[in-house]
C-alpha cells in the first residue's frame, strides 16, 4: 500500500496519511472530549488521616476549602516527580485559606507502619526539600474507602474537591502537563469561593 501511496499525487498521499493519523489519535484518546471520572459530583465526607508532622491535628474536612487530596508514596517514582510540583502550588496559595493540600503518604500495600511511613516521609521531604504537611493512612481504611467509592486505583491520584466537599476533577497518574492543569483547575474553583 505505500509503494502505491508513493506513485499517486503528494496532495492524495498527505491527505491518506492524515486521514490515518486522525483516525489513530482518535482511536488512542488523544483528541475529542475525555470522559469524566466516575467520582466527579460524589461528596466526600471526613476520612480518618494521622499528621504525620502533628499527630494530635484534627483530620481534615472537606467542606468550605478548596482542597487537593493527594495520595502518594516515597517508594513511587511518578509520585516522587508529581509531588515537587503539588508543593509549589500550596506554596503559592499558602496564603490563601480558602485552600488546603491534604497529601497522604501512602506505604506500596495494606496498613502501614506508623513509624516507618512518618519516618520515610519525613527524609524525603527534607531530601527533596518540599514543604508541605504530610498526612497517612496507616489502617490504610481511607484508601479502601477511596478505592470503593471514588475509583482509587493507581498512585499518585489527586482528588480536587470544591468547598461544598463534592469531588471536580481527578488526575490518575502523572503526567508533565499535570502541574498546570491541576492549577488552571484551582484557580477556576477557587473563582467560586468566597473570600472571609
Amino acid at each position: 500500500m505505500i509503494l502505491a501511496l508513493l506513485c499517486r499525487p503528494a496532495r492524495l498521499v498527505l491527505g491518506v496519511l492524515a486521514g490515518s493519523l486522525l483516525v489513530i489519535l482518535l482511536g488512542a484518546g488523544c483528541i475529542g472530549p475525555q470522559t469524566p471520572h466516575p467520582a466527579v459530583g460524589k461528596r466526600v465526607g471526613s476520612v480518618p488521616l494521622v499528621a504525620i508532622l502533628d499527630p494530635g491535628r484534627p483530620a481534615p474536612t472537606f467542606t468550605g476549602r478548596v482542597t487537593l487530596l493527594n495520595f502518594w508514596g516515597t517508594w513511587c517514582p511518578p509520585c516522587r516527580r508529581e509531588l515537587p510540583g503539588l508543593g509549589r502550588i500550596a506554596s503559592r496559595l499558602a496564603d490563601d485559606d480558602r485552600f488546603q493540600l491534604v497529601a497522604v503518604s501512602c506505604g506500596p500495600g495494606g496498613p502501614d507502619d506508623l513509624d516507618e511511613i512518618t519516618a520515610d516521609t519525613k527524609r524525603f521531604l527534607d531530601r527533596e526539600r518540599i514543604a508541605i504537611e504530610p498526612w497517612c493512612d496507616p489502617r490504610g481504611l481511607v484508601r479502601m474507602l477511596f478505592s470503593e467509592a471514588y475509583g482509587f486505583e493507581a498512585f499518585p491520584t489527586t482528588y480536587l474537591i470544591g468547598g461544598d466537599g463534592r469531588i471536580r476533577r481527578v488526575w490518575a497518574g502523572y503526567r508533565n502537563r499535570d502541574e498546570a492543569e491541576i492549577a488552571a483547575a484551582l484557580v477556576e474553583a477557587l473563582k467560586n469561593e468566597p473570600r472571609e
